[in-house]
């Protein structure tokens, strides 16, 4: 392993140059990288923002597909 031979900085140039990513600007270094126009989502990163949503995944599959509304949401994270 040749972390300690990069910076952080290092890192984010490379990935802006060789690979595209796209990373917002702030005092931390989050990136996204586009396929095909879109940002695919890490499945624990889809699992993590369900859980921060106080849902399940198929709850949470449900209210980006749409079934899912505010008042459904509502009795679910009240229950």
């Amino acid at each position: 392993m040749q972390n300690s031979k990069y910076h952080t900085l290092d890192v984010k140039k490379t990935c802006e140059n060789k690979l595209g990513i796209i990373f917002k600007k702030g005092k931390e270094f989050n990136g996204w990288f586009y396929l095909n126009g879109r940002k695919p989502i890490p499945p624990k990163t889809y699992k993590s923002m369900a859980i921060q949503l106080g849902l399940n995944i198929g709850e949470f599959d449900d209210l980006l597909e749409c079934p899912l509304r505010k008042d459904r949401y509502e009795k679910i994270i009240s229950e």
